[in-house]
Protein backbone atom coordinates (compact mmCIF):
# COMPACT_ATOMS: atom_id res chain seq x y z
CA UNK A 1 0.00 0.00 0.00
CA UNK A 2 3.10 2.33 1.15
CA UNK A 3 4.44 1.72 -2.52
CA UNK A 4 1.18 2.26 -4.12
CA UNK A 5 0.62 6.13 -2.36
CA UNK A 6 4.47 6.77 -3.21
CA UNK A 7 3.74 5.37 -6.83
CA UNK A 8 0.88 7.95 -7.09
CA UNK A 9 2.46 10.85 -5.63
CA UNK A 10 5.21 10.31 -8.01
CA UNK A 11 3.51 9.88 -11.17
CA UNK A 12 0.91 13.39 -10.48
CA UNK A 13 4.15 15.05 -8.76
CA UNK A 14 6.20 14.65 -12.48
CA UNK A 15 2.73 14.87 -14.72
CA UNK A 16 2.05 18.73 -13.07
CA UNK A 17 5.35 19.26 -13.18
CA UNK A 18 6.39 18.25 -16.87
CA UNK A 19 2.78 19.67 -17.54
CA UNK A 20 3.58 23.12 -16.17
CA UNK A 21 7.02 22.86 -18.71
CA UNK A 22 4.96 21.97 -21.82
CA UNK A 23 2.41 24.84 -20.75
CA UNK A 24 5.49 27.38 -20.83
CA UNK A 25 6.81 26.24 -24.03
CA UNK A 26 3.42 26.72 -25.89
CA UNK A 27 2.48 23.16 -25.50
CA UNK A 28 -0.85 21.29 -24.18
CA UNK A 29 -0.02 20.35 -20.81
CA UNK A 30 -1.11 16.90 -21.96
CA UNK A 31 2.36 16.40 -23.76
CA UNK A 32 3.70 17.01 -20.25
CA UNK A 33 1.41 13.91 -18.59
CA UNK A 34 2.37 11.32 -21.23
CA UNK A 35 6.31 12.02 -20.98
CA UNK A 36 5.92 11.99 -17.29
CA UNK A 37 4.21 8.39 -17.92
CA UNK A 38 7.14 6.99 -20.17
CA UNK A 39 9.96 8.62 -17.86
CA UNK A 40 8.05 6.69 -15.01
CA UNK A 41 7.55 3.62 -17.05
CA UNK A 42 9.46 0.58 -17.69
CA UNK A 43 11.52 2.33 -21.02
CA UNK A 44 13.37 4.70 -18.72
CA UNK A 45 13.08 4.85 -14.46
CA UNK A 46 10.80 1.91 -14.58
CA UNK A 47 9.62 2.84 -11.18
CA UNK A 48 5.47 2.38 -12.12
CA UNK A 49 3.63 0.28 -14.21
CA UNK A 50 0.12 1.07 -16.28
CA UNK A 51 -1.44 -1.14 -13.71
CA UNK A 52 -0.66 1.00 -10.88
CA UNK A 53 -2.55 3.57 -12.19
CA UNK A 54 -5.42 1.87 -14.94
CA UNK A 55 -8.67 2.37 -12.51
CA UNK A 56 -7.60 5.88 -11.64
CA UNK A 57 -7.12 6.51 -16.31
CA UNK A 58 -10.14 4.92 -16.30
CA UNK A 59 -11.95 7.13 -14.56
CA UNK A 60 -10.25 10.32 -15.33
CA UNK A 61 -11.55 9.73 -19.57
CA UNK A 62 -14.82 8.73 -17.63
CA UNK A 63 -14.73 12.18 -15.66
CA UNK A 64 -13.84 13.88 -19.26
CA UNK A 65 -16.34 13.21 -21.40
CA UNK A 66 -19.03 13.73 -18.59
CA UNK A 67 -17.72 17.55 -18.25
CA UNK A 68 -17.64 17.72 -21.94
CA UNK A 69 -21.54 16.20 -22.33
CA UNK A 70 -22.50 18.47 -18.84
CA UNK A 71 -20.75 21.99 -20.86
CA UNK A 72 -21.16 21.37 -24.35
CA UNK A 73 -23.24 18.14 -24.96
CA UNK A 74 -26.61 20.08 -26.17
CA UNK A 75 -28.10 17.05 -28.37
CA UNK A 76 -30.87 18.76 -30.16
CA UNK A 77 -28.01 21.77 -31.02
CA UNK A 78 -25.57 18.29 -32.01
CA UNK A 79 -28.11 16.95 -34.31
CA UNK A 80 -28.14 20.16 -36.22
CA UNK A 81 -24.94 19.26 -37.65
CA UNK A 82 -25.21 16.16 -37.82
CA UNK A 83 -24.59 15.85 -41.81
CA UNK A 84 -21.24 16.99 -41.03
CA UNK A 85 -20.47 15.26 -38.10
CA UNK A 86 -21.73 12.07 -40.14
CA UNK A 87 -19.45 13.06 -42.74
CA UNK A 88 -16.24 13.60 -40.76
CA UNK A 89 -16.71 10.79 -39.04
CA UNK A 90 -16.83 8.15 -42.10
CA UNK A 91 -14.31 9.73 -44.01
CA UNK A 92 -12.21 10.53 -40.91
CA UNK A 93 -12.32 6.68 -40.47
CA UNK A 94 -12.44 4.53 -43.62
CA UNK A 95 -9.66 6.76 -45.53
CA UNK A 96 -6.94 6.41 -42.91
CA UNK A 97 -8.11 2.66 -42.89
CA UNK A 98 -7.80 2.11 -46.68
CA UNK A 99 -4.37 3.59 -46.47
CA UNK A 100 -3.03 1.89 -43.18
CA UNK A 101 -4.19 -1.74 -45.53
CA UNK A 102 -2.31 -0.31 -48.24
CA UNK A 103 0.78 0.09 -46.39
CA UNK A 104 0.63 -2.70 -44.66
CA UNK A 105 0.69 -4.89 -47.39
CA UNK A 106 3.57 -2.94 -49.17
CA UNK A 107 4.81 -4.33 -46.18
CA UNK A 108 4.37 -8.01 -47.03
CA UNK A 109 1.63 -8.43 -44.77
CA UNK A 110 -1.65 -10.59 -45.84
CA UNK A 111 -5.00 -8.94 -46.61
CA UNK A 112 -6.27 -10.34 -43.06
CA UNK A 113 -3.00 -8.75 -41.18
CA UNK A 114 -3.94 -5.58 -43.16
CA UNK A 115 -7.61 -5.47 -42.40
CA UNK A 116 -7.04 -5.78 -38.60
CA UNK A 117 -3.99 -3.39 -38.15
CA UNK A 118 -6.14 -1.17 -39.97
CA UNK A 119 -9.29 -1.56 -37.35
CA UNK A 120 -6.62 -0.69 -34.73
CA UNK A 121 -4.90 2.44 -36.05
CA UNK A 122 -8.03 3.79 -37.48
CA UNK A 123 -10.34 4.74 -34.36
CA UNK A 124 -9.54 8.04 -33.09
CA UNK A 125 -9.27 9.13 -29.42
CA UNK A 126 -11.81 11.32 -27.98
CA UNK A 127 -10.18 11.99 -24.66
CA UNK A 128 -6.54 13.62 -26.37
CA UNK A 129 -8.90 15.65 -29.44
CA UNK A 130 -11.57 17.23 -26.80
CA UNK A 131 -8.90 18.07 -24.16
CA UNK A 132 -6.75 19.81 -27.03
CA UNK A 133 -9.49 21.35 -28.72
CA UNK A 134 -10.80 22.81 -25.37
CA UNK A 135 -7.15 23.81 -24.28
CA UNK A 136 -7.42 26.38 -27.35
CA UNK A 137 -10.76 27.56 -26.79
CA UNK A 138 -11.94 25.96 -29.44
CA UNK A 139 -14.94 23.27 -27.70
CA UNK A 140 -17.83 25.70 -27.82
CA UNK A 141 -17.18 26.10 -31.90
CA UNK A 142 -18.87 24.51 -35.00
CA UNK A 143 -15.82 23.18 -35.47
CA UNK A 144 -15.77 21.92 -32.24
CA UNK A 145 -19.23 20.96 -31.20
CA UNK A 146 -18.80 18.88 -34.30
CA UNK A 147 -16.10 16.76 -32.78
CA UNK A 148 -18.27 16.22 -29.56
CA UNK A 149 -20.67 14.59 -32.13
CA UNK A 150 -17.80 12.77 -33.98
CA UNK A 151 -16.77 11.51 -30.82
CA UNK A 152 -20.13 9.81 -30.13
CA UNK A 153 -20.88 8.41 -33.57
CA UNK A 154 -17.04 7.25 -33.54
CA UNK A 155 -17.96 4.95 -30.53
CA UNK A 156 -21.35 3.79 -31.96
CA UNK A 157 -20.13 2.89 -35.66
CA UNK A 158 -16.48 1.82 -34.38
CA UNK A 159 -18.37 -1.14 -32.82
CA UNK A 160 -20.45 -1.94 -35.44
CA UNK A 161 -17.30 -2.06 -37.76
CA UNK A 162 -15.02 -3.64 -34.58
CA UNK A 163 -17.79 -6.55 -34.48
CA UNK A 164 -17.83 -7.30 -38.95
CA UNK A 165 -14.02 -7.50 -38.43
CA UNK A 166 -13.19 -9.21 -35.53
CA UNK A 167 -16.13 -11.89 -36.67
CA UNK A 168 -14.63 -12.13 -40.13
CA UNK A 169 -11.17 -12.83 -39.11
CA UNK A 170 -12.33 -15.43 -36.75
CA UNK A 171 -14.49 -17.51 -38.92
CA UNK A 172 -13.22 -16.18 -42.26
CA UNK A 173 -16.68 -14.73 -43.30
CA UNK A 174 -18.64 -11.82 -42.52
CA UNK A 175 -21.04 -12.69 -39.37
CA UNK A 176 -24.20 -10.94 -40.38
CA UNK A 177 -26.52 -12.37 -37.25
CA UNK A 178 -23.68 -10.97 -34.56
CA UNK A 179 -23.39 -7.74 -36.51
CA UNK A 180 -27.35 -7.76 -36.39
CA UNK A 181 -27.12 -8.15 -32.51
CA UNK A 182 -24.58 -5.13 -32.09
CA UNK A 183 -26.82 -3.00 -34.07
CA UNK A 184 -29.76 -4.26 -31.79
CA UNK A 185 -27.55 -3.68 -28.26
CA UNK A 186 -27.22 -0.14 -29.57
CA UNK A 187 -30.67 0.27 -30.21
CA UNK A 188 -31.56 -1.24 -26.71
CA UNK A 189 -29.12 0.85 -25.20
CA UNK A 190 -30.92 3.89 -26.78
CA UNK A 191 -34.54 3.35 -25.08
CA UNK A 192 -32.63 2.65 -21.80
CA UNK A 193 -31.17 5.81 -21.79
CA UNK A 194 -34.10 7.83 -23.19
CA UNK A 195 -36.32 6.47 -20.51
CA UNK A 196 -33.52 7.03 -17.54
CA UNK A 197 -33.53 10.31 -19.00
CA UNK A 198 -37.19 10.73 -18.42
CA UNK A 199 -36.15 9.39 -14.54
CA UNK A 200 -33.96 11.81 -13.57
CA UNK A 201 -35.55 15.01 -13.09
CA UNK A 202 -37.85 12.95 -11.12
CA UNK A 203 -35.48 11.40 -9.08
CA UNK A 204 -33.15 14.96 -8.37
CA UNK A 205 -36.48 16.78 -7.15
CA UNK A 206 -36.58 14.22 -4.65
CA UNK A 207 -32.70 14.10 -3.94
CA UNK A 208 -33.19 17.96 -3.46
CA UNK A 209 -35.04 17.77 -0.24
CA UNK A 210 -32.29 14.95 1.71
CA UNK A 211 -30.76 16.97 4.08
CA UNK A 212 -27.67 15.18 4.17
CA UNK A 213 -24.30 17.14 3.01
CA UNK A 214 -23.85 17.03 -1.20
CA UNK A 215 -26.26 14.54 -1.23
CA UNK A 216 -26.96 16.35 -5.37
CA UNK A 217 -23.77 15.60 -6.18
CA UNK A 218 -23.16 11.97 -5.06
CA UNK A 219 -26.47 11.69 -6.82
CA UNK A 220 -25.04 13.34 -9.78
CA UNK A 221 -21.35 11.28 -9.72
CA UNK A 222 -23.28 7.92 -8.91
CA UNK A 223 -25.42 8.37 -12.02
CA UNK A 224 -22.70 9.05 -13.97
CA UNK A 225 -21.00 5.70 -13.31
CA UNK A 226 -23.96 4.20 -13.72
CA UNK A 227 -24.60 5.06 -16.88
CA UNK A 228 -21.33 4.45 -18.29
CA UNK A 229 -21.47 0.55 -16.85
CA UNK A 230 -25.17 0.47 -18.36
CA UNK A 231 -23.04 1.33 -22.51
CA UNK A 232 -20.31 -1.26 -21.14
CA UNK A 233 -23.38 -3.36 -20.74
CA UNK A 234 -24.31 -2.99 -23.73
CA UNK A 235 -21.34 -3.42 -25.49
CA UNK A 236 -20.33 0.51 -25.68
CA UNK A 237 -17.30 2.55 -24.63
CA UNK A 238 -18.23 4.00 -21.20
CA UNK A 239 -17.49 7.25 -22.06
CA UNK A 240 -20.54 7.59 -24.57
CA UNK A 241 -22.68 6.90 -21.04
CA UNK A 242 -20.49 9.53 -19.74
CA UNK A 243 -21.05 11.69 -22.02
CA UNK A 244 -24.90 11.04 -22.12
CA UNK A 245 -24.64 11.56 -18.10
CA UNK A 246 -23.47 14.77 -18.36
CA UNK A 247 -25.84 15.84 -21.11
CA UNK A 248 -29.21 14.93 -18.73
CA UNK A 249 -27.69 16.40 -15.42
CA UNK A 250 -27.01 19.52 -17.27
CA UNK A 251 -30.78 20.35 -18.14
CA UNK A 252 -31.56 19.35 -14.23
CA UNK A 253 -31.70 21.59 -11.36
CA UNK A 254 -27.96 20.77 -10.59
CA UNK A 255 -27.34 22.72 -13.44
CA UNK A 256 -27.83 26.34 -11.54
CA UNK A 257 -25.46 25.33 -9.03
CA UNK A 258 -21.41 25.19 -8.73
CA UNK A 259 -21.72 21.53 -9.10
CA UNK A 260 -19.75 20.93 -12.31
CA UNK A 261 -16.82 23.49 -11.31
CA UNK A 262 -15.95 21.12 -8.29
CA UNK A 263 -16.40 18.06 -10.70
CA UNK A 264 -13.67 19.57 -12.99
CA UNK A 265 -11.91 20.82 -10.28
CA UNK A 266 -11.06 16.99 -9.33
CA UNK A 267 -11.28 15.87 -12.44
CA UNK A 268 -8.35 18.24 -13.77
CA UNK A 269 -6.40 17.92 -10.58
CA UNK A 270 -6.03 14.21 -10.44
CA UNK A 271 -7.92 11.27 -13.15
CA UNK A 272 -7.01 13.44 -16.19
CA UNK A 273 -3.84 13.65 -15.55
CA UNK A 274 -3.49 10.28 -14.76
CA UNK A 275 -4.96 8.99 -17.89
CA UNK A 276 -2.45 10.73 -20.04
CA UNK A 277 -0.03 9.38 -17.38
CA UNK A 278 -1.14 5.93 -18.09
CA UNK A 279 -0.97 6.39 -21.71
CA UNK A 280 2.64 7.18 -21.31
CA UNK A 281 3.50 4.31 -19.09
CA UNK A 282 2.55 1.84 -22.09
CA UNK A 283 4.45 3.27 -24.56
CA UNK A 284 7.52 1.64 -25.16
CA UNK A 285 9.70 2.93 -28.09
CA UNK A 286 12.70 0.80 -28.26
CA UNK A 287 11.07 -1.92 -30.18
CA UNK A 288 10.27 0.51 -33.49
CA UNK A 289 10.43 -1.14 -37.04
CA UNK A 290 10.39 1.10 -40.00
CA UNK A 291 6.70 -0.16 -40.83
CA UNK A 292 5.73 1.85 -37.39
CA UNK A 293 6.91 4.93 -39.12
CA UNK A 294 5.35 4.43 -42.67
CA UNK A 295 1.64 3.30 -40.96
CA UNK A 296 1.92 6.36 -38.70
CA UNK A 297 3.15 8.69 -41.46
CA UNK A 298 -0.32 7.37 -43.57
CA UNK A 299 -2.96 6.98 -41.23
CA UNK A 300 -2.29 11.53 -39.75
CA UNK A 301 -2.20 12.48 -43.54
CA UNK A 302 -5.03 10.23 -44.58
CA UNK A 303 -6.60 11.25 -41.56
CA UNK A 304 -6.09 14.87 -42.10
CA UNK A 305 -7.58 15.49 -45.69
CA UNK A 306 -9.91 12.82 -44.83
CA UNK A 307 -11.84 15.39 -42.16
CA UNK A 308 -10.25 18.43 -44.22
CA UNK A 309 -12.67 17.26 -47.29
CA UNK A 310 -15.43 16.23 -45.05
CA UNK A 311 -15.47 19.49 -43.57
CA UNK A 312 -15.35 21.47 -47.19
CA UNK A 313 -18.55 18.75 -48.65
CA UNK A 314 -20.41 20.29 -45.28
CA UNK A 315 -19.85 23.83 -45.98
CA UNK A 316 -16.94 24.35 -43.31
CA UNK A 317 -15.07 28.04 -43.49
CA UNK A 318 -11.58 26.89 -44.24
CA UNK A 319 -10.18 27.58 -40.78
CA UNK A 320 -13.31 25.36 -39.57
CA UNK A 321 -11.68 22.44 -41.89
CA UNK A 322 -8.04 22.90 -40.55
CA UNK A 323 -9.22 22.64 -36.95
CA UNK A 324 -11.15 19.42 -37.81
CA UNK A 325 -8.17 17.84 -39.81
CA UNK A 326 -5.69 18.46 -36.98
CA UNK A 327 -8.28 17.48 -33.92
CA UNK A 328 -8.78 13.96 -35.97
CA UNK A 329 -5.05 12.99 -35.60
CA UNK A 330 -4.47 12.01 -32.11
CA UNK A 331 -5.22 8.29 -31.09
CA UNK A 332 -4.89 6.58 -27.28
CA UNK A 333 -6.93 4.32 -24.89
CA UNK A 334 -9.07 2.76 -27.57
CA UNK A 335 -6.08 1.73 -30.33
CA UNK A 336 -3.98 0.51 -27.19
CA UNK A 337 -7.38 -1.58 -26.64
CA UNK A 338 -7.82 -3.00 -30.25
CA UNK A 339 -4.21 -3.99 -30.46
CA UNK A 340 -4.28 -5.46 -27.17
CA UNK A 341 -7.62 -8.03 -28.18
CA UNK A 342 -6.10 -8.05 -32.08
CA UNK A 343 -2.69 -9.46 -31.12
CA UNK A 344 -3.92 -12.26 -29.20
CA UNK A 345 -6.71 -13.12 -30.89
CA UNK A 346 -7.22 -16.78 -31.93
CA UNK A 347 -9.31 -18.01 -35.44
CA UNK A 348 -11.31 -20.68 -36.14
CA UNK A 349 -8.17 -23.40 -36.16
CA UNK A 350 -6.55 -21.97 -32.74
CA UNK A 351 -3.87 -20.25 -33.97
CA UNK A 352 -3.51 -16.93 -33.43
CA UNK A 353 -4.94 -14.44 -36.01
CA UNK A 354 -1.11 -12.98 -36.33
CA UNK A 355 2.47 -14.28 -35.40
CA UNK A 356 4.02 -13.14 -32.26
CA UNK A 357 6.72 -11.36 -34.48
CA UNK A 358 4.01 -9.43 -36.00
CA UNK A 359 1.82 -9.00 -33.18
CA UNK A 360 5.11 -6.73 -31.74
CA UNK A 361 5.44 -4.94 -34.54
CA UNK A 362 1.50 -3.91 -34.52
CA UNK A 363 1.85 -2.89 -30.87
CA UNK A 364 4.87 -0.80 -31.48
CA UNK A 365 3.38 0.69 -34.49
CA UNK A 366 0.46 1.65 -32.09
CA UNK A 367 2.63 3.08 -29.39
CA UNK A 368 4.54 5.22 -31.85
CA UNK A 369 1.63 6.40 -33.33
CA UNK A 370 0.03 7.21 -29.76
CA UNK A 371 2.39 9.02 -29.22
CA UNK A 372 3.56 10.90 -32.50
CA UNK A 373 0.02 11.78 -32.60
CA UNK A 374 -0.68 13.65 -29.87
CA UNK A 375 2.60 15.72 -30.47
CA UNK A 376 1.63 16.28 -33.91
CA UNK A 377 -1.39 17.72 -32.89
CA UNK A 378 -0.33 19.69 -30.82
CA UNK A 379 2.10 21.54 -32.61
CA UNK A 380 -0.46 22.02 -35.46
CA UNK A 381 -2.84 23.61 -32.69
CA UNK A 382 -0.07 25.84 -31.51
CA UNK A 383 0.65 26.71 -35.34
CA UNK A 384 -3.08 27.51 -36.24
CA UNK A 385 -4.00 29.30 -33.33
CA UNK A 386 -1.07 31.45 -33.82
CA UNK A 387 -1.80 31.77 -37.74
CA UNK A 388 -5.87 32.54 -36.92
CA UNK A 389 -4.54 35.22 -34.76
CA UNK A 390 -2.32 37.11 -37.24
Amino acid sequence: MVEFVISLIVLLVGAKLLGEVAERVGLPSVIGYIFAGIAAGPMLLGISAPGDVSAFAELGIILMLFVTGFEQGNIAELMKNFRAIFTVSTMGYFIPYAAVMAVAMGFGFGFNQALLLGLIMSATDSGITLKSINSVGKLGTRAGKTMIGVTVMDGTMGLVIFTGVMAYLAVGALDFVQIGSVVLSILAFLVVFLIIQKLVPILMDQVEHLTVEQAEFSFAFIFMILLALVAETFGLHGIIGAFLAGTVLARSPIAGTNFIERVSSISYAIFVPLFFVWTGLLLNLQSLTLLAFAVTGAVLIANAIGAYFAGKLSGFSTQENLLLSISMLPRGDINLILVSIGITMVGMNGQLIVTPAIGQEMFSAVMFLVLFGALITAVMLKIFIKKEAQ
